[in-house]
């Protein structure tokens, strides 16, 4: 790509997972992107290490297993948790991959992305930015003080958190970490610890070379006042009163404890027109669980989807249905984050000392009135969750096929936005109280138009014929079960 070329699709600010997973998402879908990184230095520094094993449907959607294999990796060694009562909690096997999250920033990534015909530059800056959605005018600083100009049709910001983020999911926190030599601590065998403390809790885990990283995670306010004397003096005061780590409280660090924000947020603008934030830029999850990189990559590949359908339509409800579709993503994943994590606080052996009390039970922060369409949809997601309660299941031998069957009367019609052959589409779905989320596809298969003709009786002979002249019978005959027993449909008569 050379200057005077015509605008580019995509600039992807920042080449972190959630950045090179959306440009190479969009250049599978035939767009022209530039990543620009603005470290000189790759990887760049991270909190964790720990990904969970979904990111490797991620990997293989973006055909990037060889740039994965490139990567240093260890084998997880089990992992000892001493979460919900006194006594560890020893896991063996595969409960998490143990890979780093440079698998899409090393080199072989860069490799990858250029292969591919995207155009990487690192040590990249935006120093300055004009015109509107669909020509963006971009002045970027490219290494050794040379300028470059840029037309985009679209930004993405991956560039990590700011210092402004948003909306706080939960209360505040922070996290404090440093590193030790592994063959210190042989007693661990290079299993990674987890543990609960009265005021936060500990992680540690092997990291590449032969380190051994200890983190704390806890109130940075309740921290300073009970251990003013400084992060290395709270870390190690974390390990000494830990069951797990205390061996480790007194071992030489390899290079100064570091500090950074880990409180959950969600960012309110993530979707602006022409602009759109991905990553930690976008929103944060609490680091109690190990799936942001996981969630960060995933959110990126819909934002893809969305801006390909802004791409090849830019009519004013096509941009809409984009933007209703990533806000509703991003409320969902903070949303039900934050009720698993609700829970997961709530019960540690210390769920009542105020740390654990907190985070148990809270509610998103942020300006009322500035957020408040987005707090409310946080809010009724998070109610949804907490009165969700799965199902009795029906058994089939009730089902009787004399009968004729219909919705149940509780169940609604709903639109929703769906992703269809890789565009954003409005598609007729099912919801339900028996239902987490409404219901567009069952099985990869549509369940409407056929299931609106259910709002009458109809004999099940005929839903199955009907569902038949779309699906392999096999399969019309599993989604009737699956909605009959989940109490989607009742008999009438």
């Amino acid at each position: 790509m050379r200057d005077g070329d015509g605008p580019i699709d995509a600039l992807v600010l920042g080449a972190g997972p959630a950045g090179v997973s959306a440009a190479l998402r969009l250049q599978q879908l035939g767009h022209r992107v530039l990543l620009v990184e603005r470290s000189a230095v790759w990887p760049r520094p991270q909190v964790g290490e720990a990904l969970t094993p979904g990111v490797r449907n991620i990997i293989d959607l973006l055909d990037a297993n060889d740039a994965l294999a490139a990567v240093p990796h260890g084998a997880h060694a089990g992992s000892r948790v001493l979460w919900r009562g006194r006594t560890p909690d020893v896991r063996s096997g595969p409960a998490r991959s143990h890979r780093r999250p440079q698998a899409l920033r090393r080199r072989p990534a860069g490799a990858l992305a250029q292969r591919r015909g995207i155009e990487l530059r690192a040590a990249g800056w935006l120093l300055h930015l004009a015109g509107a959605a669909g020509d963006w005018r971009v002045s970027l600083l490219c290494g050794e003080a040379r300028t470059r100009q840029v037309r985009a049709r679209f930004i993405l910001d991956a560039g990590g958190r700011n210092a402004a983020p948003g909306i706080p999911c939960a209360p505040r926190l922070a996290a404090l970490w440093g590193e030790v030599d592994q063959s210190a601590l042989p007693q661990l065998g290079g299993a990674t610890q987890v543990e609960a403390l009265e005021h936060g809790w500990l992680w540690a885990g092997c990291l590449p070379g032969r380190r051994y990283r200890l983190m704390l995670v806890c109130d940075p306010h309740a921290a300073r006042q009970a251990e003013p004397a400084g992060p290395e003096a709270r870390l190690r005061a974390a390990c000494a009163a830990s069951q797990l780590l205390r061996a480790a409280a007194g071992l030489p660090l390899l290079g100064a404890v570091q500090m950074c924000s880990a409180t959950p947020y969600l960012a309110p603008d993530s979707w602006r027109d022409g602009r759109l934030k991905l990553g930690d830029a976008a929103f944060a999850l609490d680091p109690v669980s190990s799936s942001g990189v996981e969630k960060a990559m995933r959110f990126s590949l819909q934002a893809a989807v969305a801006l390909h359908t802004v791409l090849a339509d830019d009519r004013d409800d096509r941009r809409a249905l984009a933007r209703r579709f990533i806000e509703g993503r991003l409320v969902e994943a903070c949303a039900r984050h934050a009720h698993w994590t609700e829970a997961y606080y709530g019960q540690a052996w210390c769920a009542d000392r105020p740390f654990w009390q907190a985070r148990a039970r809270c509610e998103p922060g942020g300006d009322g009135t500035t957020h408040q369409a987005l707090l409310a949809a946080l809010s009724a997601e998070r109610a949804r969750l907490a009165a969700y309660q799965p199902p009795e299941l029906k058994p089939l031998a009730a089902l009787n096929p004399a009968l004729p069957l219909r919705l149940h009367g509780g169940a609604a019609i709903v639109e929703l936005p769906c992703v269809i052959d890789d565009q954003v589409c409005l598609h007729t779905a099912l919801d339900h109280p028996h239902l987490e989320r409404p219901l567009a596809f069952l099985e990869n298969e549509a369940l409407f138009p056929h299931l609106a003709r259910l709002a009458q009786p109809l004999p099940l002979n005929q839903l199955l014929n009907q569902l038949a002249a779309s699906m392999p019978g096999h399969k019309a005959q599993r989604i009737t079960a699956w909605l009959w027993q989940h109490g989607l449909l009742e008999s009438v008569g």
